[in-house]
């Protein structure tokens, strides 16, 4: 008599390579999760960089808060935040603390204003994805 269905070692046996599969997917997508936050970081920090430009060349000085320039960039007025997990930053991996953290304009050297994450010195430049290897 033949029965249907999957024998115990066979059904194991999926379940390992599943497990194998899944250890190899699961540090590859937090890699490229990593990277995702990083390059939102960039970008917004860039976004903001350009409107406190436009800003200057219309008023003359500098903004001194992040939502004088919601003529010019959208979420402006507290919407606009960074992403929450890990990202690249100094040479190094950080976790962003959300929702505490939030973007703000904060005084630079020289005449300029730099924008940063609320409460450090993290511009735009100190943001990095890292190139990928041969290996990788």
């Amino acid at each position: 008599m033949r029965q249907k269905g999957f024998a115990t070692l066979e059904v194991i046996l999926m379940v390992m390579v599943i497990g194998i599969l899944a250890s190899i997917a699961v540090p590859r997508f937090t890699s490229v999760t990593t990277a995702a936050n990083t390059a939102k970081i960039q970008a917004d920090l860039s976004t903001i960089d350009t409107a406190i430009a436009v800003y200057y060349m219309e008023h003359g000085s500098y903004p001194t808060q992040l939502n004088q320039l919601s003529d010019y960039l959208r979420g402006a007025d507290g919407n606009l935040k960074p992403p929450s997990g890990k990202c690249y930053l100094n040479g190094g991996t950080t976790a962003v603390d959300v929702p505490a953290t939030d973007y703000t304009i904060q005084a630079a050297s020289g005449n300029d204003e730099a924008r940063a994450i609320c409460g450090t010195s993290n511009t735009a430049e100190k943001f990095y994805v890292p190139k990928k290897s041969a290996t990788t």
